[in-house]
């Protein structure tokens, strides 16, 4: 599900969420991730993830990622790094 700042999923275990802010709809500031302790590792924060930058690159927007959880994401899923802020502090 997808509201204005949050993309979340519903599991037995509670929700997972992934928090964001639009700066100025030129950017995506993606500051936190949430996933039960019994879903970690399960794909539901990657699944929240890809939804993020599938809306981003809908929207247009940049990415900044903010959070610990999408860096290790992008390691593993290079092709949105494109997506990104292309200042330095886009991986800060």
């Amino acid at each position: 599900m997808h509201t204005a700042g949050k993309f979340s999923a519903s599991t037995p275990n509670g929700e997972s969420e992934l928090l964001y802010i639009n700066r100025n709809n030129t950017s995506l500031r993606i500051y936190r991730t949430f996933t039960p302790d019994k879903d970690e590792g399960n794909g539901v924060v990657e699944k929240l993830t890809v939804a993020a930058f599938n809306f981003a690159k809908k929207s247009k927007l940049k990415v900044r990622p903010d959070c610990p959880a999408i860096i290790m994401f992008l390691e593993k899923h290079k092709e949105f790094e494109k997506l990104l802020v292309a200042d330095k502090g886009a991986r800060s």
